[in-house]
């Protein structure tokens, strides 16, 4: 499975484009672990997922979320983003330990249907709502240099597998 990296993203790719390829890797595994009852294969894909979600929100983060903030002027959309996010890392570090055994839970596949459920639900918001207002707000430069910076953000990322 390829992690989203600089090398997966075409010239003509702006961040908006990053970051919905992203978000459809991330909805293609979250659909092959809802099918699974193997725990050996769902440990295999929730390390895909945390590992295709820690470059994605990283770039939002550090790049995205700080341009929906000042450049778009959404604070409060901004801030709600970060915290969604910081929720479903705790959900999906907390579903991985009790994958591995190191957490003892109950209602295991619950607890990934809210994550997915979540997570779909704030892919959704960005989408629907955030990256066309960040579209039509910044002009085509602000845009180009976002793109950039995303781009140079991405390459920082090496995974080995």
């Amino acid at each position: 499975m390829a992690t989203p990296n600089a090398a997966t993203i075409d010239s003509t790719s702006d961040v908006v484009d990053i970051l919905e390829r992203d978000h459809q890797l991330v909805k293609d595994l979250f659909a092959k672990l809802a099918d699974q009852d193997d725990n050996g294969t769902m440990r295999s894909i929730v390390g895909e997922l945390k590992a295709a979600l820690t470059v994605h929100n990283a770039l939002e983060e550090n790049v995205v979320y700080p341009a929906i903030r000042i450049l778009a002027g959404r604070k409060g959309d901004a801030d709600t983003l970060y915290h969604q996010q910081d929720e479903a890392e705790v959900a999906l570090w907390e579903i991985d330990g009790i994958l591995k055994g190191s957490l003892d839970g109950d209602g295991l596949k619950g607890r990934v249907d809210a994550l997915q459920k979540a997570v779909l639900a704030h892919i959704r918001k960005e989408e629907e709502t955030e990256f066309p207002h960040l579209r039509e707000t910044l002009g085509a430069d602000e845009m180009s240099d976002l793109t950039t910076a995303a781009r140079e953000f991405r390459q920082k990322f090496r995974f080995q597998g």
